[in-house]
């Protein structure tokens, strides 16, 4: 995993066509693989990696996206108000992540959050596993939560629709004019 100041001096230096280029390399190699991807992602350098969200690297995903029907997962304000004022919908809150949780009172911090959630679309990742890798936590706990009677019966209670990229993905094309 690579930090944040490893990140940005990446990206000091990186053109956009060499980003543009490993882009296509890691999608051609989804794509060879015979997966049938929805979206783009490219968080590590969330939204573009650069101060101005309208950049060139923001500007080539959403490209690229449109190239191959793909929604482009875009989570930052500065992001989501660029592909708004595109007409392209994105996650309405801030993004939640699991691996912030201490896994130890994740569960009942789930609940919490749950019971907590704003009208709109918020993105919530998870990254369940059957036992934790080395270096990483909590990843066992959220299989374990996410399976339990408890998520079921409060995702029913507070009328929480569970989507995929899928709704988004065909909201994307629909809104194919630009990029």
């Amino acid at each position: 995993m690579w930090t944040d100041e490893q990140i940005g001096r990446l990206l000091a230096r990186a053109s956009v066509e060499e980003v543009e280029r490993e882009f296509r390399a890691q999608l051609d190699v989804v794509l060879a693989a015979g997966l049938h991807p929805t979206h783009l992602d490219f968080h590590s350098i969330a939204d573009g990696g650069r101060d101005d969200v309208l950049d060139d690297v923001l500007d080539r995903t959403v490209a690229l996206g449109a190239e191959h029907g793909l929604a482009v997962r875009v989570w930052l304000p500065a992001g989501r108000r660029a592909a708004r004022g595109r007409g392209r919908p994105v996650v309405d809150h801030p993004f939640r992540d699991s691996t912030r949780l201490d896994p130890a009172t994740e569960a009942c911090r789930y609940a919490e959050l749950l019971r907590a959630l704003p009208p709109g679309l918020t993105e919530w990742a998870v990254h369940p596993a059957t036992t934790d890798l080395e270096g990483e936590r909590g990843r066992g706990a959220d299989l374990d939560f996410l399976v339990s009677p408890l998520a079921r019966e409060l995702v029913a209670e507070e009328g929480v629709l569970l989507i995929d990229h899928r709704p988004l993905q065909d909201a994307w094309n629909a809104r194919r004019v630009m990029p």
